[in-house]
């Protein structure tokens, strides 16, 4: 298993570096098609006129012969074909996929067909290609179709929409991403806005500070007086805080002191049956009370263990006074 993971490993290695290697071949081969275009001349050596030695293509002979059959075939439109090639050899390295030669080259010979026919029909006349023209002798073919009729029904239209069709095609040819393109775009534009935005808020703050800074437009604040400060604290202070009412200073009557003795009494015989309910007998001797703990002296009967008492201490109190602590002993 290991050797079959190195061998495929292996294989796919050599597989991307060799269409890495393919693209950049077709890359070199579109700048020197370019160069061979750009360095052009009617009076090298060609197909039809093979005899002139003195050569001015960059590329010599060869590049001659390659720049005359482009220019002689579809015209002027040859231009965009190198450069075709040149970003389909950077896709095919960046990518890994050599069908994106078959796919560009679909979309080079569209836009390369109508753009012959753009060069005829609107461009056909040029001192540098005197032969077949701007068009080649592609666009030759082309204008004596039904093609051209369409065209003059009107040439105002048709030159515009050639002109967009053949753009559209061309960026397809590339693998121009048009999401991409707009996405930049609106960042571009938002950058800019926000710039603006970013000076014109600068600017407004340096004319308020100006504004401030400058005698004319000081406002001078009259100060607040000590006697107007000290009423204004005082209704701050009656409008929150209530004095209590003098009733809390009356001694209490007779009733009220019963009331509150008769609330902390402690029953004993009810403790007792309450104590019964969970298992102890015996009996309350003492019982002191207080705010928070009350103390209860408890005698159990004989047999009843203590330990029993204290486990149990905490629910008896909690089910007779579930307020207060109870201490027993």
């Amino acid at each position: 298993m290991e050797i079959k993971k190195i061998l495929e490993n292996i294989s796919n290695f050599l597989i991307k570096r060799f269409i890495e290697l393919f693209g950049l071949f077709i890359s070199i081969l579109s700048i020197l098609l370019l160069i061979s275009l750009i360095s052009y001349s009617p009076e090298d050596p060609n197909f039809i006129f093979p005899d002139n030695a003195k050569i001015k293509n960059f590329l010599g002979f060869r590049g001659s012969f390659i720049s005359d059959l482009f220019f002689q075939s579809i015209g002027l439109i040859s231009f965009l074909i190198s450069i075709t090639f040149f970003i389909t050899g950077g896709n095919i390295i960046k990518t890994k996929k050599l069908l994106l030669i078959l796919q560009n080259s679909f979309y080079l010979v569209l836009y390369s067909i109508l753009g012959s026919l753009f060069f005829t029909v609107f461009y056909p006349d040029s001192f540098w290609l005197s032969i077949n023209g701007n068009g080649g002798f592609i666009g030759k073919l082309l204008s004596n179709t039904f093609l051209i009729s369409i065209i003059n029904l009107n040439k105002q239209v048709s030159y515009y929409f050639l002109i967009i069709i053949i753009f559209i095609i061309f960026l397809i040819s590339i693998n121009f991403n048009i999401l991409w393109f707009l996405n930049l775009i609106k960042k571009l534009v938002f950058k800019l806005f926000s710039k603006k935005n970013n000076t014109l808020n600068l600017n407004e703050k340096d004319n308020i500070e100006n504004k401030n800074q400058s005698p004319i437009y000081t406002k001078q604040v009259q100060e607040d007086l000590p006697f107007a400060n000290d009423e204004n604290e005082k209704k701050i202070l009656k409008n929150k805080f209530k004095l209590p009412s003098i009733d809390f200073l009356k001694s209490p009557t007779k009733a009220e002191r019963k009331y509150n003795s008769n609330e902390d009494d402690i029953d004993k015989d009810f403790l007792e049956k309450i104590l019964l309910d969970f298992g102890v007998e015996g009996n309350i001797k003492k019982i002191s009370h207080g705010p928070v703990v009350s103390l209860n002296e408890f005698e159990p009967a004989p047999g009843v263990k203590v330990s029993k008492i204290i486990s149990l201490s905490e629910d008896i109190a909690r089910f007779y006074y579930p307020w207060k602590k109870y201490y027993w002993y």
